[in-house]
């Protein structure tokens, strides 16, 4: 792709000031106006995982314990740092009446931050202004970003550092002092939402584009390293030292009663046939109707009888099930997790030794289709708002712009770290973990937004020479 040379239009000083101001204007407006329409009657400050951040920084404030739940031993690792201590620090500036409006407000300041990053990295890796002006254009309106930026929680704080790590790669030259400061980023990030360690590994791109293989690699690598293990280091250090556990990132349950090893095993067993696993898990802990499994699921009667046994014990001794249910602690001096753990395991091994390649590829590649052409909201399924459907069909168009925008710069090693993240974050969720939420999509969209640009002025340049060689004809 060819740089065009430097527009020299009497308005283009203006064009970055007019898309930076508008897109704060957008922000405001969402924030003063827009949030109470969208959210309607909940509120646009907070959702069912705001209590886990906020909580766990005032138990620290307060009974110097970081934790937001102290009745559970393993709520004491449930939230890394990074969100909370954001969320305390305006608390402690704003007091308790404005802490909540306070964070909205800074993050829709650093979200119009993000838009004029998201034009440099863009500007930087098609060496095209115009290519980055698109790509800001389009991030300053995008909606999926827009609508978390009123909510306490960790979606718009991860954008926008992920995006300051992708812009940190694309602008800086690949040196010592910036690959310690690329590695420190990422440890920031992660300290805010843990799958964001994986951005080591595009600054690991971002050395091998510059170094390929060789020993100042190994050196800048080494410095990136170190770089992300001053920040991070802190964490697993606090664990072991005031919690007496070596614990890297967080527990299996995180600390939420519901997600005990009861309805860990029974979520993963649904997940090895099916992409929706909360009707099963709703049905099994019997608030309300259990679906009827499909007919594949169990080898013989007498696993479908072992299965309902199973259902009927966890209604009876399971915590994750009971908190499921009733939302609240299970209280009794014993319970049944490990036998259920152990009976829905044997259930999902059985299913995958019987159907190996319906495992590995039916799951996944629904999850995958519903990543990039999701067209409706789970409360909208019965019969889905046009609105709804309209702006995941804009999502959809970008992220398809966006990818022709990758393959078009393929040849471009600086493009190279944007692609992997947003390749390693989509096969992750959809064939990894297998527990699909468009929210946890949103940096890898976010960032892949940066390669919108390129292709609509490469069309944009083959549309204009072709109408100046009609009109020279």
């Amino acid at each position: 792709m060819a740089a065009p040379p430097r527009p020299t239009h009497r308005l283009a000083p203006y064009v970055l000031p007019t898309l930076l101001l508008g897109g704060l204007a957008l922000r405001l407006l969402f924030m003063a106006v827009g949030a109470a329409f969208y959210y309607k009657a909940n509120s646009p400050f907070s959702n069912n995982d705001t209590y886990s951040f906020t909580q766990s920084f005032m138990n620290l404030w307060q009974h110097g314990h970081y934790s937001f739940n102290p009745l559970n031993p393993e709520a004491a690792f449930g939230r890394l740092p990074g969100f909370p201590f954001f969320w305390g620090g305006h608390y402690l500036l704003f007091g308790e009446k404005y802490v909540f409006q306070a964070v909205a407000f800074t993050q829709c300041l650093l979200d119009t931050v993000a838009i004029y990053l998201v034009y440099a990295t863009a500007r930087a890796l098609t060496q095209d202004v115009r290519a980055g002006w698109v790509s800001g254009l389009l991030y300053a309106g995008y909606p999926f970003v827009i609508v978390w930026l009123t909510m306490s929680g960790s979606e718009a704080l991860a954008t926008f550092l992920t995006i300051v790590v992708f812009w940190w790669l694309a602008t800086r030259p690949a040196t010592g002092r910036n690959a310690l400061i690329a590695g420190l980023l990422v440890a920031v990030a992660l300290m805010v939402r843990e799958y964001l360690g994986v951005l080591l590994l595009p600054v690991a791109f971002w050395v091998f584009s510059a170094k390929g293989i060789s020993l100042p690699f190994v050196r800048l690598g080494t410095l990136a390293a170190l770089g992300f293990l001053v920040v991070y280091i802190s964490w697993p250090i606090r664990n072991y030292v005031f919690q007496h556990r070596l614990v890297l990132l967080k527990t299996a349950t995180a600390g939420y009663d519901r997600y005990a090893e009861d309805v860990n095993s029974a979520r993963q067993w649904v997940y090895g046939w099916s992409s929706d696993s909360d009707p099963y898990l709703d049905g099994i802990a019997g608030k309300a109707p259990l679906p009827e499994f499909p007919a594949e699921v169990f080898a013989t009667p007498a696993e479908a009888a072992r299965a309902q046994q199973l259902i009927r014990q966890a209604r009876q001794c399971g915590t994750g099930f009971h908190s499921w249910r009733y939302n609240q602690r299970y209280e009794q001096p014993t319970n049944c997790n490990a036998e259920l753990a152990a009976g829905f395991e044997a259930l999902n091994a059985s299913y995958k030794q019987r159907y190996p390649l319906s495992y590995w590829t039916r799951v996944p590649f629904a999850n995958l289709k519903r990543a990039v052409f999701k067209s409706q909201l789970k409360q909208d399924a019965g019969g889905g708002s046009k609105v709804v459907t309209i702006l995941f069909g804009y999502r959809s168009l970008l992220i398809l712009l966006s990818l022709a925008g990758a393959w078009l710069l393929r040849r471009r090693r600086p493009t190279w770290p944007v692609v992997f993240f947003f390749t390693f974050m989509y096969l992750f969720l959809c064939f990894g973990i297998r527990h699909l939420e468009m929210r946890y999509l949103l940096q890898a969209d976010a960032a892949l937004l940066c390669l919108a640009g390129a292709p609509l002025m490469w069309l944009f340049d083959r549309l204009a020479a072709q109408f100046r060689t009609v009109s020279a004809n």
